[in-house]
């Protein structure tokens, strides 16, 4: 009886020896050594006593949104509609919407100012019949609406003179403003300026043809080294004939070339009305944008204009048509049965099958 009794507690020794070792495993494996007691990882295995790696996702890049607007005016009866009614803000209020909204969550936005930027809005010596300057305190409303690009070359930057245009460099400058472009049929350094916008390098090219040609060797150029030092290439350029709806062959021969070269994005303005969209080579060619801010009270058509969101991805650009009319240099959004129609006005004069939601989508 007595081994019997002494086989016994020999042998629950043994098993609660045996369970303590065993809880000590399992403890070992849940939770893992020190820090200051555990191996380098570098030098050794992951193992059970490891924490498990967390493997980050990289988010998508975010794509970068454009607007763009056709002319600028703010002289001659703008500028008396701004003195009587409170200035860019009555001319842009209802555009905006509420808290500014239309003008939100872009990253450029930008438009052709179509006349010199002047102290006070002077003019020069000798005035002529069309004869444009801009305060530069007007042109700072725009900030307020998120505009930071102009395009300058037009057949109208020249009207104060080159001191006139250089003034107007300067003050753009300290108003912070990206701008480019060079007077009327020039082609030069200042027609090229490379922006960083997100981390995205953006070429954006302003040409003007009004007068004349252009070198088009030094345009398709210009325009081949910037593609190789940009991720997008946009080109802003004053041309056409005035007043026509439908661009013509000289505007499409370029059109194709500077494509050709490089761009891949062309937005027109100077015909005062808005023109046909062509896709060329998928890429959109927006021959004009009719005029955002005027006094062409004389017509409909000079007072319907197109604004042209852009979203781009390194995989893609959608284009959002924003036809808007104006009235006496308000402008307005179109809505309903008359943004429908007008669409589909754009949409038989263009080389588009159908643009009736204001939507174009192109793979890259």
């Amino acid at each position: 009886m007595k081994k019997h009794l002494i086989f016994l507690l020999t042998l629950f020794l043994a098993a609660c020896t045996a369970a303590l070792f065993l809880s000590f495993i399992v403890f070992k494996i849940i939770y893992p050594a020190p820090k200051e007691q555990a191996a380098s990882k570098s030098s050794q295995t992951l193992g059970l006593a490891d924490e498990p790696a967390i493997q980050k996702v990289k988010e998508p890049p975010s794509p970068l949104k454009f607007l763009f607007f056709g002319d600028i005016m703010l002289d001659r009866h703008v500028k008396e509609v701004m003195n009587k009614n409170g200035g860019v803000d009555y001319l842009l209020h209802n555009l905006a919407g509420e808290e500014n909204r239309f003008f939100q969550g872009i990253d450029l936005i930008s438009a052709n100012l179509e006349g010199a930027v002047i102290e006070n809005g002077a003019h020069f010596a000798p005035e002529m019949a069309y004869d444009f300057a801009f305060d530069p305190a007007d042109v700072a409303v725009l900030k307020n609406y998120n505009f930071n690009f102009f395009t300058i070359s037009n057949n109208h930057i020249l009207d104060q003179g080159q001191s006139g245009f250089t003034e107007t460099q300067v003050n753009l400058d300290k108003l912070g403003f990206d701008y480019t472009g060079c007077p009327d049929k020039k082609v030069d350094n200042c027609s090229l300026k490379i922006v960083d916008v997100n981390g995205k390098k953006i070429a954006m090219l302003g040409y003007s043809m009004v007068y004349g040609s252009l070198d088009e060797e030094k345009v398709t150029a210009q325009i081949t080294e910037a593609r190789k030092s940009s991720d997008l290439v946009i080109v802003n350029i004053h041309w056409g004939a005035e007043y026509e709806s439908k661009h013509n062959n000289i505007q499409e021969k370029l059109a194709h070339l500077m494509i050709d070269s490089g761009s891949d994005l062309i937005i027109g303005h100077h015909p005062h009305v808005v023109q046909d969209v062509e896709i060329y080579k998928n890429k959109p060619i927006f021959y004009s944008l009719g005029n955002f801010i005027f006094d062409q009270y004389f017509s409909r058509e000079t007072q319907d204009g197109l604004g042209v969101g852009v979203t781009w991805q390194s995989d893609s650009l959608e284009f959002n048509l924003f036809p808007f009319y104006s009235e006496y240099s308000k402008a307005y959004l179109m809505t309903g049965k008359r943004q429908t129609e007008w669409l589909e006005w754009l949409s038989e004069i263009s080389d588009l099958a159908d643009v009736k939601d204001g939507v174009i989508v192109l793979e890259q």
